[in-house]
C-alpha cells in the first residue's frame, strides 16, 4: 500500500507543477510546398468528354511534367508535396522532434483535340 500513495503523491505533484512550468517549453516548425496541388473540387469540375486543355490550363496552371503520345493525345501530371517538420524541447532537457511528407499526383489525360478523356489521382 505504501508504494501506491507514494506513486499516487508523486502523479498528484507532477500534475500540479506541470501548469506552472509552461513556459519552459520550446519549439519551432518548418512546413515547405512544392508544386500544384489539385483540390477534390476542382477535380471534380473537370468533365471527360467536356473539359479542354484551356480551362484546365486556366484552372491549374501548367502541369509538372507533359507528355504527348503517338496518337497526339496528351498526359499532364501535376505533382504536389508538403513537408513539415517541427521540434521542441521542454525543459532544455527533453527534446524532440517529427516530421512528415505528403505527396499528392493528379493525372489528366486529353485527347488529339484536346478535351479531357480520363482523370486519376495517386
Amino acid at each position: 500500500m505504501t508504494i501506491r500513495n507514494t506513486s499516487a503523491a508523486a502523479t498528484l505533484g507532477l500534475a500540479l507543477t506541470l501548469p506552472l512550468l509552461g513556459g519552459c517549453i520550446y519549439g519551432s516548425s518548418v512546413t515547405r510546398e512544392s508544386g500544384t496541388r489539385v483540390n477534390a473540387n476542382t477535380l471534380e469540375r473537370i468533365v471527360p468528354g467536356e473539359t479542354t486543355t484551356g480551362w484546365v490550363t486556366a484552372a491549374l496552371g501548367e502541369p509538372s511534367r507533359r507528355t504527348i503520345q503517338d496518337d497526339g493525345s496528351e498526359l499532364w501530371v501535376y505533382s504536389y508535396s508538403k513537408e513539415e517538420k517541427s521540434k521542441g524541447t521542454f525543459l532544455l532537457v527533453i527534446g524532440g522532434s517529427d516530421s512528415s511528407e505528403t505527396t499528392e499526383t493528379t493525372y489528366i489525360e486529353f485527347d488529339a483535340d484536346g478535351i479531357v478523356t480520363e482523370t486519376w489521382r495517386d
